[in-house]
Order: C-alpha cells, then structure tokens, then sequence
C-alpha cells in the first residue's frame, strides 16, 4: 500500500492499493512521473505496516456482520466502496471487492492486528464452514470470471484495448490521462490481437500460462493464466490471438507438456460475477414489485 500526502493549503492524504507482485514496479513508476512532472507531493510505501485478510463466499456479509456494528448490506455497502469500521475490535479499512468474483471483502490492517483478527474471523464463520482458500483456487475462480492479472493478462507489451479492458477506458471526460492519445491511436489503427477464454481438452495436465498455441501448424498466440473450472469439470486458460481467431466457436490448439490439446474460444465469462448477478437480482425484484 503507498500513501500519497499532497501539499495544498491542507495537506491531503491518499491512498494507493497495489498488487504484491507490482509494488516495487508501481512505486518506481509513482516516483518517477513526480520527478518528472515536479508535482508537491509525498509518496511513502507503507506496505511494511499493513496486512490484508481477504474473505469470500456467500456468507462472507453474515460472517462479518457478527464482528461489527456496521450495516453491510448491499444498500450501505456498495461494490467497490471501502469504509472505516471495527472488526472484532479491530480498526479495519474494509473494501468490498474480491478477486474471486465472488462477494468478499479486503480487510486492511495494522500487522499486529492481523492474528485477533484472524481469529475472530475463524471463529464467527465456523458454523458456515469457513476455511482457508489459496492463490490456486483463487486463480481459478478469477479464470473462470474473465478477471485479468497484472503481469499475466496486462504487461508493459500489451494494451488495455488488447486485454478487452474496453470498458474502463473513458475517452470522453475531457481528461488528458497518461497514455491516452497513444490508445486512440491505436483504436483507430485496428487492434491486431486480443485477450479471449479458452476451453482445453486435455487428460491429466492443466494450463498454468505462457503456453503456446498453434494453428495450421504455426505458432500463433500463447496462453497468459490457466486453472481446472470446478465448474465446468474443464481446464481454462485466458490467452493472446490473432483477432480473427478471438471469434466464438474457434478452434486451436494448446501446447500442454509436449502435446498440442484441441482449444475451443468460449464466451466470457463462464460464471457472472456477485455483482453483476445482485445487479440482476434487484432489477428483477423491482419490475416484479412494479407489476404488482
């Protein structure tokens, strides 16, 4: 985590969260671009005082809910907001945002927080079976949602446009932001690849990124993150193609430990997120309530 102190009349303070494996990455860049542009302002990694706790899973609200006073309800508790309460005695940010895709929360906190806590949290959630889950199984859960990686998906030779980031990229707000006149450009000159999600026939062995993929015999693309879908009862993996083989229904193969697998494009993503199926769930309960 880097907090950013601004020197105005009243000094303000911000906070910037990044991934673990792109802290030295994001700071460099952080530092780099204040030197550069001469900005008053203070940027201090704080990554060595603070931990997070990430929970996950549908009862994640009713667990939580037993070690606060905050309301976390959809309504006071919206998807992608963060608040300041108290966890189990505990000072927590909490943000709601899991990479999962499913509903969760990211609890940071002091380091010498982080064994209350995780105890409390142990204890509050043993009548739903709660349990720890690691990177592999959440890799597969983030696959399986479309989620792209940083490092993985999107890397310093690729674009937002390439990772089908689309939709988060906002040219009409009347902001110059970093980048921006190179992206237009390159909308405007045709993107040649992009990021799809692939099914792979395979037996014993799983995709886990950087594998190639052929098609007519030529190298053609690589795979960027793979997993077993528990879901579908089949190995996934996000990968790099040419455009015209990003096409639903498209067939290649996937190079797996010396065989090349048969690989089929599928429509993103395979589950909806918890979001975007509360979403759906509240639009319904709304026409059905004005019906009535």
């Amino acid at each position: 985590m880097l907090k950013f102190t601004v020197s105005t009349i009243s000094p303000e303070h911000y906070f910037l969260l990044t991934g673990s494996s792109s802290e030295f990455h994001d700071l460099r860049w952080l530092l780099d671009y204040a030197k550069k542009g001469d900005y008053d302002v203070t940027i201090e990694n704080v990554t060595d005082d603070m931990s997070c706790l990430g929970i996950a899973g549908p009862h994640s609200r009713s667990v939580l809910s037993k070690l606060t006073s905050t309301d976390l309800s959809h309504s006071q508790f919206k998807f992608l907001t963060f608040q300041d309460i108290e966890l189990a005695g505990v000072p927590v940010r909490a943000m709601r945002i899991s990479y999962t895709g499913e509903l969760g929360w990211e609890l940071y906190h002091k380091n010498e927080h982080t064994a209350k806590l995780y105890e409390a949290l142990l204890s509050a959630g043993e009548e739903f079976g709660i349990g720890d889950f690691g990177t592999y199984a959440m890799g597969s859960l983030r696959v399986e949602k479309g989620f792209r990686a940083w490092g993985l998906e999107m890397n310093m030779d690729t674009t937002p446009l390439e990772a089908g980031l689309d939709y988060f990229i906002k040219f009409d707000k009347g902001v110059d932001f970093i980048g921006r006149e190179g992206l237009l450009k390159h909308k405007e000159n045709g993107i040649k690849k992009k990021v799809c999600l692939l099914t792979i026939e395979t037996t014993d062995v799983d995709p886990e990124g950087n594998e190639t993929i052929w098609f007519g015999g030529k190298v053609v693309g690589n795979t960027t993150s793979g997993a077993y879908s528990y879901r579908l009862k089949k190995s996934i993996s996000l990968a790099y193609l040419p455009l015209e083989l990003t096409e639903i229904g498209s067939r290649v193969e996937v190079e797996l430990l010396g065989t090349k697998c048969p690989a089929t494009v599928v429509k993103e993503p395979l589950f909806d997120t918890e979001p975007v199926r509360t979403r759906r769930e509240l639009k319904a309960a709304k026409k059905q309530k004005t019906a009535l």
